[in-house]
């Protein structure tokens, strides 16, 4: 398949990079990195150009468009004009859909479980109260709706924490963890906020499986099957790498939130029975744990 992956020097768009190459056609779309987008074809291009994102578009004419960029940290999008965050997370999906349309391309769509109102309890379905909290997930309720009213061949996942390692310059707070526990520093980890947390490389190998179907004009919680807190998180995390729980300091999110003016969601872990009736079943904790440690083993080696 020809496949289209925005996003591509992120945290998701560099694994998809690397899996999604292995039996098709992509061109991947960087900005201001180019984390491993070098090694394929590739292409620079700002979100909020969006004559040359119609383009590139138009002239790949990919089967599947998978849109992963936006600005994903809700304290960014903070500190950033509101006009600017909704053209890169709105605009720039509704023109994606609207080209797809025009060339009957599948859209798969990443959006977020911070969408759901975090006080309602847990694991949540699809058809759960949405009461989003940040900018961050204001616009990408703003861009789901935006793809729903252009046509009908989407996917859209409302996707989970996502851990794992990052590559080149992409880090995410699990892999500072992991830094952490190998220079014997502490870390700071919540014991108060719930979400069901997909490995990197899981939320990829499951993408690629789900364009392969038939599926479309649907939302999926995107997310695996266990609902944890940050810090049962981490201490699975040390008990499969043999690191120092001690290390892990447990903090309340409320507290910390308070002092760094971050947006509290509770619990937002999700039900995801609807993907699983798909045939797509989530690796567990453990499995994708043991999958980490094993690439941490090989970048040991590496170097």
């Amino acid at each position: 398949m020809k496949i289209l992956i925005t996003g591509g020097s992120g945290l998701l768009g560099q694994y998809l990079n690397i899996i999604l190459s292995e039996k098709n056609e992509i061109l991947t779309v960087c900005n201001s990195h180019m984390g491993n987008c070098g090694e394929y074809n590739s292409i620079n291009c700002e979100l909020t150009d969006f004559k040359k994102l119609n383009q590139i578009i138009f002239s790949f004419k990919p089967e599947v468009v998978i849109h992963t960029a936006a600005i994903s940290r809700p304290e960014i999008c903070d500190e950033l004009p509101e006009e600017f965050v909704v053209n890169v997370n709105v605009v720039s999906s509704k023109t994606i859909a609207e080209s797809c349309d025009i060339i009957n391309a599948k859209l798969i769509f990443t959006s977020t479980d911070l969408v759901y109102d975090g006080d309602a309890g847990q694991m949540l379905t699809e058809e759960s109260e949405l009461k989003p909290v940040s900018l961050y997930a204001e616009t990408k309720i703003a861009a789901e709706k935006a793809i729903m009213n252009t046509f009908e061949n989407y996917i859209i996942l409302r996707t989970s924490l996502l851990y794992g390692l990052g590559l080149n310059h992409s880090v995410n707070n699990f892999h500072n963890m992991y830094f952490s526990f190998i220079a014997g520093k502490s870390v700071k980890l919540f014991y108060d906020q719930f979400r069901t947390p997909l490995s990197l490389r899981d939320a990829a190998c499951l993408i690629a499986k789900l364009m392969e179907t038939e599926v479309n004009n649907i939302i999926l919680n995107f997310g695996g099957a266990e609902r944890v807190s940050r810090s049962e998180l981490g201490e699975r995390f040390c008990e499969a790498g043999n690191f120092d729980k001690s290390l892990i300091e447990m903090t309340s999110m409320y507290e910390q939130c308070m002092m760094d003016k971050l947006h509290k969601v509770k619990d937002v872990s999700m039900n995801t029975e609807k993907l699983k009736s798909l045939g797509l079943k989530q690796k567990s904790i453990e499995e994708s744990i043991i999958e980490i440690i094993g690439d941490l083993n090989l970048e040991a080696v590496s170097i």
